[in-house]
């Protein structure tokens, strides 16, 4: 930390700047008789002060070995996160990305990258699907056997869902959505279909065939051939 050119401080020299520090010396005045600058004389006194703030940590400390990223990728396929005791709500079987950063610091007392535990849970975490509202279906016919066991041995339920009402109120219900799909998503389905095939048509009319010597583009109007040999020069 001396300036360029100049010999570095002993550790007895580095002692001594701190204790008179300690005691209230100027640093400046420390500074110009040890021969380094100000700032030097104030590190060297505020890690004598606060110590653990100036720990190195090494950056391979959040680099698994193969065998730790054997185990981690290991846990992840027969454990769960509740039986870790991580909340997952509402699907407590579920990985999410924050569970392994925290099984990493359990299992090994690593800070792993997001790049290593990315890799190592992308197969356990399910990947989320754009919500699209589609055409409602027609109800199929009433039966029996679509009721849930709960409900089947109520003999006055299983009556209501067989009855005709029933069937007409969940046809009446089909025709409402049905009306409301029409009139919110039925416009933007025929845009959507309209851009598909105009980009197929454009993709086409890009990428089309052209035979080997037919001339393109502002070339295509003219004659002769379109492999021009090339001039020979004169010999002298």
């Amino acid at each position: 930390m001396a300036g360029e050119g100049k010999e570095r401080l002993s550790k007895e020299q580095r002692e001594e700047i701190t204790r008179r520090a300690l005691a209230g010396e100027k640093a400046r005045l420390l500074g110009e008789e040890f021969g380094v600058t100000r700032a030097y004389v104030s590190l060297l006194k505020h890690q004598a002060l606060d110590p653990e703030r100036f720990v190195k940590v090494s950056p391979l400390s959040k680099k698994l070995t193969p065998a730790e990223l054997e185990i981690f990728r290991h846990t992840l396929a027969t454990t769960t996160p509740k039986d870790h005791g991580y909340p997952s709500y509402p699907k407590p079987e579920v990985w999410k990305l924050e569970h392994g950063y925290l099984l990493a610091k359990k299992l090994f007392n690593k800070d792993a990258s997001r790049r290593v535990v990315t890799e190592c849970m992308e197969p356990h975490i399910p990947k989320r699907q754009a919500f699209q509202f589609t055409r409602p279906e027609p109800p199929q016919k009433h039966h029996i056997s679509q009721i849930s066991p709960e409900f089947a041995n109520d003999p006055d339920y299983v009556a209501y869902y067989l009855s005709p009402i029933c069937e007409q109120i969940v046809w009446r219900e089909y025709e409402l959505a049905l009306a409301d799909y029409e009139a919110r998503f039925a416009a933007d389905d025929e845009r959507i279909k309209a851009e598909q095939e105009k980009m197929k048509e454009e993709s086409a009319r890009e990428f089309r065939f052209v035979p080997p010597g037919k001339r393109t583009g502002k070339h295509a109007k003219g004659k002769g051939s379109p492999f021009t040999p090339p001039k020979r020069r004169k010999r002298r």
